[in-house]
């Protein structure tokens, strides 16, 4: 897959960043600043609004790949944060992307999936709880099993280690190679030791960093 950015100004800051990336394995933004990566991750998602220049997967426009709803079967996007809604228990928070994408997909078969992906991770939650139950470092990691539920053909994954201490970081480490023969990976991290040690290509932002001003 090619993620190709041409002189794209956006409300989140980006200013007239123009970069080519090939997402074919496993690829880490190495940028110290953490700002232009997740900035990037935001803009390839639609989270972000492109003021000028554009923004094209593999030729086509983002306008046209929002419209067309791809972003959601493509890409699987886990957020420094993990993120969990804390007016909803931990079950139906992984529900809300699997069934806006599969409504009809049976629950015993959902039920199936979120028990192996938890097992992968070495959780052991009560998903009848909300999250505030719950360390943030195991609420990051059951954010991977609900992007993984959804089985997209790229992860995006911003700032992997953050928030986990050395057990949960092992663990990811572990899971992510194991996880890399099936999926490509998009990878933004301050972390270089990770990055020489798993992604098959680094892109340093570090030449970037004028074309991203935060307001």
């Amino acid at each position: 897959m090619i993620i190709e950015f041409k002189d794209v100004c956006s409300k989140e800051g980006l200013q007239g960043l123009s970069l080519k990336l090939s997402v074919n394995d496993v690829s880490q933004l190495y940028d110290p600043s953490e700002n232009l990566s997740r900035a990037i991750l935001n803009a390839i998602m639609g989270l972000d609004e492109v003021l000028s220049g554009g923004i094209y997967i593999d030729g086509v426009g983002l306008p046209q790949f929002l419209a067309a709803g791809l972003q959601a079967s493509f890409f699987g996007y886990v957020f420094d944060e993990g993120i969990m809604l804390s007016n909803l228990s931990l079950y139906e928070n992984l529900m809300l992307p699997i069934r806006w994408l599969h409504p009809d997909m049976d629950d015993d078969e959902i039920n199936t999936k979120i028990k192996a992906l938890m097992t992968l991770f070495g959780l052991n939650l009560d998903l009848s709880f909300r999250p505030v139950r719950y360390r943030a470092g195991d609420l990051k990691l059951l954010s991977f099993v609900r992007c993984l539920l959804i089985e997209p053909k790229v992860l995006l994954i911003d700032d992997p280690y953050y928030i986990l201490n050395k057990r949960e970081r092992s663990v990811l480490y572990r899971v992510l190679g194991l996880l890399r023969e099936k999926y490509s990976m998009l990878i933004a991290s301050i972390d270089d030791d990770f990055g020489r040690g798993f992604a098959n290509e680094i892109i340093d932002l570090s030449e970037y960093q004028e074309y991203f001003i935060i307001s």
